[in-house]
């Protein structure tokens, strides 16, 4: 087995890991707090301070990986690490600290209903401090992590993040009686502590930075100026939540939470194969531009949104059809009550459509980073926030909180579409018809196997069984279904797959 595929597999299965410690994370939580305004505290409040660390988290990763190959092939790989470290140290500390210090004053602001239970505005105040707090050594970790991507150690880098959810589930399993839901932001915290320092065990300090060189900031500021509309970019779908949940906190307990739950649970998928996917290809697409060959630039995005596709379509319809079984299998315990279990389903029904486009961005996303068009692609998410907010106000008048999780899916359209036809006009253009034919024959399958589920899940049996048994039945029939359709149709992304072809870059002839 080649060094490459061992590296994808190993980074696929630790970025099981990752999202399945995260789920963990939010069945504790809905286990012990359902759908109470202390869940919806913690989940709005997160959302502030969450919106920046995704920026850094993995916009610096996204912006760092092409500059320290660029430095690398000068020799000066070592000097370029350092000199981002420090820097964005710096920026860090000035960050979380203004963060922390103003938290009250955000709560208050953007809040004010919290004001109205007993703990409510106090739960939301730890919450954003404690999460802004560790944002001190997010940015560093982030750097680091985008260090290991370039290396090809994906697994490693996801595993770091993996530690710190796990802490934090830890803390809110043993710590809840005493802190109540306080645990949890303050673990998170800890956990964040406790990645950076795995990171200084695995590289040794005297291998982390160059300690004696001055921070060059000629080369920070080149550098913060290509993360700027990165970072910014990478964030726009935490600004669009934190706007959701700005919205459904002025719509009654429970709300928040319920939506929360329900988007948590559908972007399984996307962080599965749509992340997985965009993170891999980086490299060959950041290698491909390096070398000046953007026949084969394009021709990693085609197989990169071929095998998204490929995966990423029956798994959204797959939990279309299967949705209330899963939500009650997955979270149905402690305080999630069956009500809560019919308001999460038919949430998760409206957020679908984000899964699906915000997979096929996570994909072109890295294309305009290769390409050092960031900024063009910052201009389109701007662009989104402004769109999402109007259509956040106009579908919640309409539908209420089901309104706020099909402006996500329309937004995550748009957004999409806007940024696939940009990077196809600047990149020389893909070729469409191999597209275009890949993804028909994909929703050939989907849908086969969508009709046949339906009908299935009809029967008396099923509908008479408990719902362990009707996923058990259901999910390997339409696997098989949907690989049998693909076979008959011939796809390309399949036989590719199956002749161990390289998954995501074409031989050059």
């Amino acid at each position: 087995m080649s060094k490459l595929r061992l590296s994808v597999i190993l980074f696929f299965l630790s970025t099981v890991l990752l999202k399945f410690s995260s789920m963990f994370r939010d069945l504790v939580i809905s286990g012990l707090y359902g759908d109470s305004y202390k869940a919806d505290a913690y989940f709005a409040s997160m959302t502030i301070p969450n919106a920046i660390i995704l920026f850094m988290l993995t916009g610096m990763k996204d912006a760092f990986l092409p500059s320290y190959y660029t430095y690398e092939k000068q020799g000066k790989g070592l000097s370029h690490l350092t000199n981002i470290v420090k820097g964005t140290f710096i920026f860090s500390i000035v960050v979380a600290l203004t963060g922390t210090v103003f938290s009250p004053l955000l709560v208050k602001w953007l809040y004010p209903e919290f004001g109205k239970y007993p703990d409510g505005s106090s739960v939301a105040v730890w919450t954003s401090a404690l999460y802004f707090l560790s944002i001190i050594l997010v940015g560093v970790n982030a750097v680091y992590e985008g260090y290991f991507d370039s290396k090809r150690k994906f697994s490693f880098s996801t595993f770091s993040q993996t530690i710190v959810v796990l802490t934090t589930l830890v803390f809110a399993l043993l710590f809840h009686r005493k802190m109540s839901i306080y645990s949890v932001p303050f673990g998170y915290f800890v956990g964040t502590v406790l990645s950076f320092l795995l990171k200084v065990i695995v590289l040794t300090p005297k291998k982390l930075i160059i300690w004696s060189q001055r921070p060059e900031w000629k080369e920070i500021n080149a550098f913060y100026r290509i993360f700027w509309p990165v970072g910014v970019t990478i964030a726009v779908g935490q600004i669009n939540l934190t706007v959701n949940m700005l919205f459904a906190s002025r719509m009654g307990e429970g709300v928040v939470s319920n939506l929360n739950y329900a988007f948590r649970l559908i972007t399984i998928p996307q962080a599965l194969f749509g992340v997985t996917i965009a993170t891999i290809i980086y490299p060959f697409l950041a290698k491909a531009i390096s070398s000046g060959d953007m026949k084969l630039f394009n021709q990693g995005i085609e197989k990169g949104l071929t095998n998204m596709f490929l995966l990423i379509a029956p798994a959204v319809a797959g939990m279309m059809i299967l949705i209330e079984p899963i939500v009650r299998i997955v979270y149905e315990r402690g305080a999630f009550t069956e009500q809560t279990t019919i308001l999460t389903s038919h949430y998760a029904l409206f957020y679908m459509g984000s899964v699906l486009f915000y997979s096929i961005q996570a994909v072109v996303a890295k294309g305009f980073y290769t390409l050092g068009k960031g900024s063009s692609f910052m201009k389109i998410g701007l662009f989104s926030i402004l769109l999402n907010v109007i259509s956040n106000y106009i579908f919640s008048k309409g539908l209420g909180p089901s309104g706020l999780a099909l402006s996500a899916s329309i937004i995550g359209m748009v957004y999409s579409i806007l940024t696939f036809t940009t990077l196809n006009r600047i990149s020389g253009g893909f070729n469409l018809k191999f597209l275009a034919s890949e993804y028909l024959k994909i929703l050939a399958a989907t849908f086969v196997m969508s009709a046949v589920l339906i009908g299935m899940k009809t029967t008396d049996y099923l509908k008479t069984s408990n719902d362990l048994i009707v996923l058990t039945i259901l999910i390997p029939l339409g696997a098989l279904l949907y690989v049998l359709v693909l076979w008959l149709c011939k796809t390309k992304t399949l036989f590719g797959l199956l002749r161990n072809e390289k998954m995501f870059l074409l031989k050059k002839k």
